[in-house]
């Protein structure tokens, strides 16, 4: 670079420089209503606005219940707030696959790969106690998480009770009682287990 353009160069940098802190203060200076001033927009007086009325805070609408499977007195529900369908099961099973098979597994073992891989395992999904603990407890470790499971509140809380509702299906798959079995459900894991068609 030869000296006229390093100049040049020089002088235009330096410009740039005493340019830049014109800029912030003319933000600085620029009309605007201070905390507390009076402001001659408004017919009342003062600038600082009362909230319109009914506005709610971000998340005082929230349904405990259907967010964190909590009842009114903040109780763990013990039945779903909702219908569940087929297309809600299959829902819950494509979430599951997203969110919890990396560290429950398939099945709900608690064998999933990031366990294979050191994370520490979380207990099976099948166990007694998770099986008999309340689908609102369940839904409140998806949304809030617990000891080593984070919190998935970016699932959406009718699918957090969807994938609740797929837990009870693996559940129910491993450990299902055989008197609440029908006589057709019997015949046909009979020939399933006889190497039959299923």
């Amino acid at each position: 670079m030869c000296p006229a353009e390093l100049g040049a160069a020089v002088v235009l940098l330096l410009f740039a420089a005493l340019a830049a802190p014109a800029c912030s203060q003319e933000m600085r200076d620029q009309a605007k209503v201070e905390p507390l001033e009076a402001a001659a927009f408004f017919g009342d007086g003062p600038g600082a606005r009362a909230e319109p009325v009914g506005t709610v805070p971000r998340g005082a609408l929230l349904d405990r219940a259907l967010a964190a499977g909590e009842g009114p007195a903040g109780e763990p529900l013990t039945g779903f707030p909702m219908a569940v369908g087929e297309a809600d099961l299959a829902r819950g099973e494509a979430l599951f696959g997203v969110y919890c098979v990396p560290c429950h597994g398939r099945l709900g073992l608690g064998d999933g790969m990031a366990v294979r891989r050191g994370y520490p395992a979380p207990p099976p999904l099948t166990l007694a106690r998770v099986r008999e603990a309340p689908v609102g407890d369940l839904v409140d470790v998806i949304a809030h998480g617990r000891a080593n499971m984070p919190d998935y509140e970016m699932i959406a809380a009718p699918d957090r009770w969807r994938v609740v509702a797929w837990v009870r299906v693996l559940q129910l798959s491993q450990h299902a009682d055989a008197a609440a079995l029908s006589a057709a459900d019997l015949a046909h894991l009979d020939a399933a287990g006889a190497g039959g068609a299923p």
